[in-house]
C-alpha cells in the first residue's frame, strides 16, 4: 500500500477556516469579559469588543474609546487595585475556545 499524505489538505482546511475561528474566539472572550467586568453604569461592559486581525492571524480583544477608564480598571491605579477583567475573562474562555476549535476543525476535516 502506498503512503498518501494529507498534510496539504489539512493545511488548506485550517487556512480556510481561520476567520471563522477568530470570530468565534472573539465572541467567546467578549462574553466572558462582560460577565466579570465591574458594573457602575454598564458602560465598560458595553465597550468590550473584538476585531479579527488582518489576514486572519488572530483577534484583538479590547475596549472601545467609550470607556477611557478601562486601562485603570484592568491595571489598577495608586488608589484602586487592578481587577483584570480582560485578562481573566479571556483566560476563563480557554476551555470554550478549545471546544470551538475542535468543533470547527472536526466538522471541516470530517473528524469525530
Amino acid at each position: 500500500m502506498a503512503y498518501k499524505s494529507y498534510v496539504n489538505d489539512v493545511k488548506k482546511v485550517l487556512n480556510e477556516n481561520k476567520r471563522e475561528f477568530c470570530e468565534k474566539v472573539g465572541v467567546l472572550c467578549v462574553g466572558e469579559v462582560q460577565s466579570i467586568a465591574p458594573v457602575l453604569t454598564g458602560n465598560l461592559k458595553r465597550s468590550v469588543a473584538h476585531e479579527v486581525m488582518e489576514g486572519d492571524k488572530g483577534v484583538y480583544i479590547g475596549v472601545t474609546a467609550d470607556a477611557p477608564y478601562a486601562l485603570a480598571v484592568e491595571k489598577g491605579t495608586t488608589r484602586q487595585a487592578a481587577q483584570h477583567p480582560l485578562e481573566n475573562g479571556c483566560t476563563n474562555a480557554i476551555p470554550k475556545i478549545t471546544n470551538v476549535a475542535k468543533s470547527i476543525y472536526h466538522s471541516k476535516l470530517g473528524g469525530r
